[in-house]
């Protein structure tokens, strides 16, 4: 069920999956260049008679309160129904998994295990899924209710407290049952633009104005329109969405928050993005606007350098 594969990281679930595939990423920032092809997708097909996903989690090894792999990162779709809950993982950067759980737990606190998806050592850079038995119903309820609480690792004989982390985020949307359900991309190089404007109380201070990424995959992130959006992820192939804002979430005082998104399709009716339904951007850092009053002939507009991971969502 495993095979190894250059390309960003991408996922399907029904939950338990009829093939899986994995991804090595190596790019710099230097291949966001027009002239360079970006690196073929991975597909998973899913198996339509499981439970769909309603929950999603990016894992990084930099989430672990203690530390996890520097290079580690991993996507994982979790679905519930009666008291089986399914899953689907899809890591690199990390060797080989032993464990996987999910834990009672907040950001940058670690909790006991709710859930242990599978013990077995997994291949390096690859997949899993399958389903597990949840007795306590309570758990079930608190996942779906309040899916902040918890969250989702693997880990490995290098890192056996943890090689990558992240917390869950409910779906909005039903995930599609068959093709490419989920697909993540990372920001290679990218900035919040913030301009001086004026205030109700007469000063000066630095409010949105646009955002300009390159992600991985060749997706490109700005403002539809400067100052009004909405936000658009455009694709090379033509495929395109923009986003309206659902959900936001706090990840501390020094990064921009993570967001949940509704998609609308703006592009062509195939390709990349042309199923997506639903987006999150999470494991963010830095990007905050500058604090305090500004002058807006010295300083109209600031760029202000950021990174995360975007999760698009197919249904």
């Amino acid at each position: 069920m495993t095979r190894t594969t250059k390309g960003r990281l991408a996922l399907g679930i029904g939950a338990v999956l009829a093939a899986a595939a994995s991804a090595t990423f190596t790019m710099s920032a230097a291949s966001a260049n027009s002239d360079l092809t970006p690196p073929a997708g991975i597909t998973v097909p899913a198996d339509s008679t499981t439970a769909h996903a309603a929950l999603v989690a990016s894992l990084q090894g930099r989430n672990e309160v203690t530390a996890g792999a520097p290079s580690g990162q991993a996507l994982e779709l979790l679905g519930i129904e009666g008291s089986t809950l399914s899953y689907a993982v899809s890591w690199r950067g990390i060797g080989t998994p032993t464990e996987a759980h999910i834990h009672a737990g907040v950001r940058g606190a670690d909790g006991p295990v709710v859930a242990t998806l599978f013990t077995t050592p997994r291949p390096a850079g690859g997949f899993a899924s399958g389903s597990v038995t949840v007795a306590d119903p309570i758990v079930l309820a608190a996942l779906l209710s309040a899916p902040d609480g918890f969250y989702t690792d693997l880990t490995t004989n290098e890192f056996p407290g943890g090689a990558v982390r992240g917390q869950l985020h409910l779906l909005n949307h039903a995930v599609r049952s068959s093709g490419v359900a989920a697909l993540q991309e990372s920001v290679i190089f990218g900035s919040q633009i913030y301009a001086c404007t004026p205030q109700t109380d007469g000063s000066f201070a630095f409010t949105q104005n646009d955002v300009d990424a390159r992600l991985y995959g060749g997706i490109h992130h700005t403002f539809v329109q400067p100052v009004a959006g909405p936000p658009q992820w455009q694709a090379p192939d033509g495929s395109a969405v923009s986003g309206k804002v659902v959900t936001r979430n706090a990840n501390g005082a020094d990064n921009i928050a993570e967001l949940s998104l509704d998609a609308t399709q703006i592009g062509d009716s195939t390709g990349l993005l042309s199923q997506v339904v639903e987006l999150l951007r999470l494991n963010t850092v830095g990007g905050l606007a500058p604090t305090g009053p500004c002058d807006p002939q010295a300083t109209p507009i600031v760029s202000v350098p950021y990174q995360a991971n975007y999760v698009f969502i197919n249904g």
